[in-house]
């Protein structure tokens, strides 16, 4: 019996050399599945971001529009102008731009490109304005109407808006008989409100398309309010009297002081009706100019550009909180110029353009900054003005 068992039984060893085996398999097989998977992944962060539009010089050193996707962000030219391109939007579902040139005899024209995969058609002159400019098209969230400022003579100074209709070409006054100076429009993201700069005294305009109201907020600077991508609040500047007290003593008295004009931002909050609204500073103490805020898709913070007031300094790249809370430079080269941010649709990258003081000849670099690790990645060593070119799904 005891032969038997010895004949049909394997040693141990045997049985500890097969569950071996058996174990290095499936460690092996794993392994497989990690790489696969680590393969089929996108191989650097950026690859799923939306391609980026912006203005360069072509060979012969008119800006014409470009557009560069990852992986490689490669440019594409796609306009063949010969007159120069002064400035250009994206739809809102990303499938067209609206673009001005200006012709040699003082007109201006707006056209009109339609995009697919990344390839333009033939421009469609849309409007040409005789003996005028035409510019800063903007456009309305319902992707069929624009609205642009127009600028007469003598001294094309006094910028008054216009609405456009891309479909029927129909133009018109923003306000009907309304010929006061605006400009720096934007909309609501519903399209129920719309907002512009308009004379210093008058400050911040907005007007309620819905029922009719009409708001006004301090703001002698111009420059374009930035609206809350879901609530009814929206970001401006105004300039400020910024006192600093000399002498490490209390009495106001006696200490000296300075003082320093300051720029800031200021966040306003729209109620049900005029008397529900206010505004408040955004801003941190300090000669400070505060500027060009974006929104965070998802609204809990705000990029913008700092520089230190009535300087030379190269404005910084800066984010904060919602409330104003938690602000902290991203980048810090007093030699560096930062444009306008604008936020990728995850809100993980900004993506601005940059020119160094250090190289005055140089043209303007257009990079991005993943937020979270502070990679910069550069898509061009020159460009103007970028935004994504983001598609409507």
């Amino acid at each position: 019996m005891s032969n038997q068992v010895a004949e049909t039984s394997p040693p141990k060893t045997t049985q500890q050399l097969a569950r071996w085996q058996i174990g290095l398999l499936l460690l092996m097989l794993l392994a497989f599945l990690a790489a696969s998977y680590a393969f089929l992944q996108p191989a650097r962060p950026e690859s799923a971001l939306p391609s980026v539009l912006y203005l360069a010089q072509d060979g012969t050193g008119r800006r014409q529009l470009y557009l560069a996707s990852t992986p490689d962000w490669q440019p594409r030219q796609l306009t063949q102008e010969t007159a120069e391109i002064l400035h250009y939007a994206p739809s809102p579902d990303g499938r067209h731009l609206a673009y001005t040139i200006t012709l040699p005899d003082g007109s201006s024209q707006i056209k009109l490109l339609a995009l697919s995969n990344g390839s333009a058609g033939a421009p469609e002159v849309l409007l040409t304005c005789d003996n005028a400019e035409c510019s800063q098209t903007v456009w309305h969230p319902d992707g069929r109407r624009l609205v642009y400022e127009r600028r007469e003579p003598p001294g094309f100074s006094r910028p008054q808006l216009w609405w456009l209709d891309t479909q029927t070409g129909e133009t018109l006054l923003l306000f009907e008989k309304e010929t006061a100076v605006g400009s720096s429009v934007t909309f609501s993201p519903d399209g129920t409100w719309v907002s512009f700069a308009a004379s210093p005294d008058q400050g911040l305009r907005l007007y309620n398309f819905t029922d009719g109201r009409s708001l006004t907020f301090p703001s002698n600077v111009g420059t374009p309010a930035a609206w809350h991508p879901f609530n009814t609040q929206l970001l401006f500047q105004n300039s400020r009297s910024v006192v600093f007290h000399g002498e490490n003593n209390n009495n106001h008295d006696t200490h000296s002081h300075d003082f320093a004009v300051a720029v800031s931002l200021y966040l306003a909050t729209l109620g049900t009706n005029n008397d529900e609204s206010s505004s408040h500073l955004l801003s941190e103490d300090g000669a400070f100019n505060d500027g060009n805020a974006a929104w965070s898709p998802d609204g809990e913070w705000i990029a913008f550009g700092r520089r230190l007031a009535s300087t030379n300094t190269g404005r910084q790249l800066w984010l904060m909180r919602a409330d104003g809370s938690e602000a902290h430079a991203l980048t810090n080269d007093i030699a560096i110029h930062v444009g306008p941010p604008s936020w990728s649709p995850d809100g993980r990258f900004l993506l601005f353009q940059q020119y160094n003081s250090n190289t005055p000849d140089l043209p303007p670099t257009i990079w991005l900054l993943e937020i979270a690790s502070g990679e910069f990645i550069q898509i061009t060593n020159s460009g103007l003005l970028p935004t994504f070119l983001v598609l409507a799904s």
